[in-house]
């Protein structure tokens, strides 16, 4: 039997109609039978090869993209076979408090599934205080997600909560809500770091023998910043990738550069805290840095 090739195209709603990668597109018979799957590519098409004449089912999954499921179409002997797709993006939510910042987000069960009903507790740091004539009262405030595993609350910016979640009761952490119009829940749980700047860009030159100086900036996943200027917070490990080269030495404001010898190696900064795992992990953005020996 000819198979014919089937393109299935998912795009935004936005008027510019911009594809969407990384959809699982899996299809299914109409009584229900699974068939096969594939991942759209950066042009937002997902191919395969399917027998003409026959009516199949296609279901969509992308993290914070919403889909009409489950949708049918027919394959027909000398095409066309292209079928197009549309998926809603996920629009993080602002508030229109300048004293306020959204934390939104969305929470998994174990298996990969949406954790419904998670209750979030948020317990005040701070005194009663004075915010734009009103009093705010250290109370706490729970907050449960949705059938989605959705969840979103007001926080005040640059307060401080302590803050409880369903399966780490006995686990109490301490949350600084960034100077921002919203932030992500999860990583205000559970910030990482995130990104690394220099006073002085790179790349940079140092003399075999001499040393120049560089002030990092360190931020976490939440947006927050480091408290001083992250050189020796205990949140990063700096290195070179060559200590025959370079010599890398963290000071209390600073990072020093001394070359030993002639030849290129990288100032390279790893995050000490592994517990938090990211899927997929970026890494650090900003490093490495490569340095020129001369």
């Amino acid at each position: 039997m000819a198979y014919e090739a089937v393109n299935i195209v998912v795009r935004d709603t936005s008027p510019l109609r911009l594809p969407i990668a990384g959809v699982v597109v899996r299809l299914f018979t109409l009584s229900g039978q699974p068939l096969t799957e594939a991942q759209t590519d950066v042009n937002g098409v997902a191919g395969f090869l399917l027998p003409p004449g026959n009516s199949f089912e296609a279901r969509f999954y992308k993290t914070r993209v919403a889909f009409r499921q489950p949708q049918q179409f027919t394959v027909l002997a000398g095409g066309p076979n292209t079928f197009e797709v549309s998926g809603d993006l996920f629009v993080p939510p602002v508030t229109t408090d300048p004293r306020l910042s959204m934390a939104y987000g969305y929470f998994r069960d174990v298996t990969g599934a949406p954790a419904a009903n998670v209750a979030i507790i948020f317990i005040a740091k701070f005194l009663p205080v004075w915010l734009d004539g009103a009093a705010v009262l250290t109370e706490r405030r729970e907050v449960r997600t949705d059938c989605h595993g959705y969840v979103q609350v007001p926080l005040i910016r640059c307060a401080k909560y302590d803050v409880t979640v369903t399966g780490y009761e006995d686990l109490l952490r301490l949350v600084a809500v960034p100077d921002a119009p919203n932030v992500n829940l999860p990583d205000l749980l559970f910030p990482i770091v995130q990104l690394i700047t220099f006073d002085t860009p790179g790349p940079y030159t140092v003399a075999a023998g001499q040393e120049i100086d560089v002030t990092p900036t360190v931020y976490t996943s939440d947006g927050n910043k480091l408290d001083g200027n992250g050189a020796q917070s205990g949140d990063v490990q700096w290195s070179s990738s060559d200590a025959t080269v370079l010599a890398v030495i963290p000071g209390p404001n600073k990072v020093t550069l001394r070359g030993l010898t002639a030849g290129t190696a990288e100032l390279r900064a790893a995050r000490v805290d592994r517990t938090i795992v990211h899927i997929p992990d970026a890494g650090i953005q900003g490093v490495p840095q490569q340095v020129t020996v001369t």
